[in-house]
């Protein structure tokens, strides 16, 4: 994996030991920031279930200012912690949080975090059990910036229904498919975006 734009534009990051886990491809990745790259100058990005830390390493690249990664595998965890470190990435920009996504979407709560953009990668095979609690508590949370864009990974065909979730704060604003990836995209409701 290389990352695709900015200041580590064409560095090698180093992907997890491990047959369980999926690095995001690098054409969903390229989706993801011409997206958000009007955006991402100064911005604080959330990269939940981490893996190799490619998402928020991106974000870094393109000028975020800080980017926090949450994963609980040790594999993913190895990997991410050497491309920090491989990266010379300032430490003060950088947050590992290692555990249950939802334990640690809800430590940021209580220390009253913001975040502008988002983004949920869980398993493929866990996403269904995963996704539907995680998106209930981003939406009721404080986690969302006034503006934020939130950006969640599926696999095709799509089993997560939106709808039925009842989400108040974020707005569902369209879904792509990727080969056998769907990226589906929110916003916080009254954002301008």
């Amino acid at each position: 994996m290389r990352i695709l734009a900015g200041t580590f534009k064409g560095r090698l990051l180093k992907a997890p030991k491990s047959k369980e886990i999926r690095p995001t491809t690098s054409l969903v990745r390229k989706a993801v920031f011409d997206l958000s790259q009007p955006f991402i100058e100064h911005a604080s990005f959330l990269d939940l279930f981490a893996g190799s830390g490619a998402m928020g390493i991106e974000a870094l690249s393109r000028g975020a200012r800080t980017a926090f990664f949450i994963d609980k595998d040790f594999h993913a965890l190895r990997a991410l912690e050497e491309n920090l470190f491989s990266l010379k990435i300032d430490q003060e920009a950088v947050h590992v949080l290692k555990g249950e996504a939802l334990v640690q979407l809800k430590r940021l709560a209580k220390k009253e975090r913001k975040f502008d953009l988002i983004y949920v990668d869980p398993p493929y095979d866990l996403a269904p059990l995963l996704l539907p609690e995680i998106l209930k508590f981003l939406d009721s949370s404080s986690l969302l910036a006034s503006d934020a864009l939130l950006f969640v990974e599926e696999r095709a065909p799509q089993k997560l229904h939106f709808h039925s979730l009842g989400l108040k704060q974020l707005h569902f604003n369209e879904s792509r498919r990727y080969g056998m990836t769907l990226l589906h995209i929110f916003r916080k409701v009254g954002a301008t975006r």
